[in-house]
């Protein structure tokens, strides 16, 4: 049974008075795999993981038909960059995804996909993103107002984090969308959500060809939304630049042949990079908070680094680089909590990884949470600890730190959501006290991204 120490919140010893070990499952050293621990997976994916995916370089479940995990960085650099075109994503995951993508980036192969993630990288330069600064700041002091006039304070973080993450997406992508009801298209984006988000039985039968031969299904409530970008997009063709996402991309070209992106991919791209830059920067956000408000050491220094760097202003585009600290706050919550704590491929071909044989339509999983808990690369690796990322440090492993992947897959917003998380962060805990729910009612879930279990209930008060 996976161990659950951080439940008793924060734990003293020699080291460290202030050594925090949030709460999480982690195995003990030593623990074996066992069909109970395995049935674990099917509430919570990371609660079957046993010790061997924290230690070993590779493991298979002792069930025929089981994806391989693989752990070791050379095979990691295998999947996913040195040999990525024989570890392609599969039919589940593009039979999950589809309904949202489209066309798009996500699901693009071969010409089609180089094409646009050439024009899409132009888009998402790092240098550009902090000029969106405004952007995230406005999300940020609108939650900050809600929480004020709040009769008691209390709120759900995790919501309240979707919501501004939300805010960030549409301000930042459809800002010219004076055209159609934002409300209404928040609604929507919800519900279509909500229906993509479900889980479905089928998605545990895990033959690739099952799911490659089954007619493609999608949410009654796409059509409307794809309406409404579309006519979106044919407004800002001809518009005033507004210096959001939406002129980047309108503005980038492929390198090689100097095209851009066509109305269709362009519609399927920023449905895409709604939902992708939606729940998984809500869930960073809302881990990155909790760990602050329940470390007080971090706190303060968060606190002290945004009022040195800013001089009390709003967070600017010339802030964002500045703030190393609160950067590295964000870097450690994302190594505790990853959103995107697994990640799957199908094997192309036969062959092998770490000595064992994969055959053509295997599964092959990288348990990024156990990448990121290993005592081979962290020390004390169950700890919240932000110096682990301090620019004297050492820098981790490519293949063993993977908060948005790696290779040519790896998430095309990184660079965005770094800058969002970072900002919003700084605005929000230099405005406000937050006060943490219980540890025990604290549990890291797993969905579409690592959110926390029960939400995170706060009482939120104005400094």
């Amino acid at each position: 049974m996976p161990e659950t120490i951080g439940q008793g919140g924060i734990e003293h010893d020699a080291r460290s008075a202030d050594r925090f070990v949030p709460p999480a499952p982690f195995p003990k050293p030593g623990e074996r795999a066992s069909l109970w621990q395995g049935l674990k997976t099917f509430s919570s994916q990371i609660e079957g993981l046993p010790a061997e995916v924290f230690e070993g370089d590779a493991w298979r479940p002792p069930v025929p038909g089981m994806p391989l995990f693989v752990m070791a960085p050379d095979a990691v650099r295998r999947v996913l960059l040195s040999e990525a075109d024989a570890f392609p994503q599969g039919d589940l995951f593009a039979r999950i995804m589809r309904p949202v993508w489209g066309d798009g980036l996500l699901l693009a192969q071969g010409a089609a996909w180089r094409a646009q993630r050439h024009a899409a990288a132009h888009a998402f330069r790092a240098a550009e993103m902090p000029a969106l600064a405004p952007f995230f700041v406005t999300a940020a002091d609108a939650a900050i107002l809600r929480w004020r006039n709040s009769p008691d304070g209390r709120v759900d973080l995790f919501e309240e984090m979707k919501r501004v993450a939300f805010d960030v997406i549409l301000d930042a992508m459809l800002s010219g969308a004076e055209h159609f009801d934002r409300d209404a298209f928040k609604r929507d984006i919800s519900l279509f959500f909500a229906d993509v988000n479900r889980m479905r039985l089928s998605y545990f039968l895990r033959a690739d060809a099952y799911h490659a031969r089954r007619p493609q299904r999608t949410s009654a409530h796409k059509a409307g939304l794809m309406a409404a970008i579309a006519a979106l997009v044919e407004a800002r063709r001809t518009a005033p630049p507004r210096g959001d996402l939406v002129d980047l991309l309108l503005a980038a070209r492929d390198p090689e042949t100097g095209e851009g992106f066509s109305d269709a991919q362009l519609c399927d791209n920023l449905l895409g990079f709604i939902m992708a830059g939606h729940e998984t920067t809500a869930v960073a956000l809302t881990w990155a908070l909790y760990l602050v408000a329940r470390h007080e050491p971090t706190r303060t220094r968060l606190r002290a680094e945004v009022n040195a760097v800013t001089g009390g202003a709003d967070v600017g585009p010339d802030h964002i680089p500045n703030l190393v600290f609160t950067r590295q706050v964000v870097s450690e919550a994302m190594r505790l909590y990853p959103p995107a704590f697994l990640l799957t491929r199908i094997s192309a071909r036969d062959t092998e990884l770490c000595g064992h044989p994969v055959k053509a339509g295997q599964r092959v999983n990288i348990p990024v949470y156990a990448l990121h808990r290993r005592a081979d690369t962290w020390h004390d690796p169950h700890a919240f600890d932000p110096d682990r990322f301090a620019p004297s440090a050492p820098a981790p492993d490519r293949f063993r730190y993977l908060p948005f992947g790696a290779g040519p897959r790896i998430c095309i917003g990184a660079a965005f959501a770094m800058a969002e998380i970072v900002t919003v962060l700084a605005t929000i805990v230099r405005a406000v006290e937050i006060d943490p729910p219980a540890d025990e009612t604290v549990w890291p879930q797993t969905g579409l991204a690592l959110h926390p279990r029960h939400g995170m209930p706060v009482r939120v008060t104005p400094r």
